[in-house]
């Protein structure tokens, strides 16, 4: 029963694809009413735009490293040009450096030494996280978290 209800339903969607792609009756294309259609005008030869004129690194610049070139004009100013897949790409040098970012406060982790290895653990914006790692295998951060507790447990002791 089911095959025959979906034979039927894709003979029904098939029929219904063919009638609408065909065109109806109330509407026949003659050729007069094609003819009349104008071909589309193009625009004149003299209203299209002119390329922008594009950039290029000076003869006189210097190749820094592959792709970046430096080149100083003649008031002074030093400017950069970088070859891109798009295009060439032109700034001036600063002789400022860069700002550096300013370094994130790390959240504090709590150290237990449990013999032959430590657990970590340390709040986050997801909730609590903890973990163990072997004292063999501890990464460098790892071993300031450790070099931190045992400086903080020996300030304690001495109280």
């Amino acid at each position: 029963m089911k095959t025959i209800t979906l034979t039927l339903f894709a003979f029904a969607l098939g029929f219904a694809q063919s009638q609408s792609s065909t065109p109806s009756a109330t509407t026949p294309k003659t050729a007069a009413t094609t003819a009349k259609k104008k071909p589309a005008q193009q625009p004149p030869a003299k209203a299209q735009a002119q390329p922008a004129a594009t950039q290029s690194i000076p003869a006189g610049a210097k190749l820094v490293e592959t792709g970046l070139y430096r080149y100083t004009d003649s008031s002074g100013k030093t400017w950069n040009y970088r070859q891109t897949p798009f295009g060439i790409s032109k700034w001036e040098e600063t002789s400022a450096p860069a700002p550096q970012p300013e370094p994130v406060a790390k959240e504090p982790v709590a150290v237990t030494d449990l013999g032959d290895s430590y657990r970590f653990e340390k709040k986050t914006p997801f909730g609590q996280s903890s973990w163990t790692r072997k004292k063999s295998e501890l990464t460098d951060e790892e071993k300031t978290y450790t070099e931190q507790t045992s400086v903080s447990n020996k300030v304690a002791e001495k109280q």
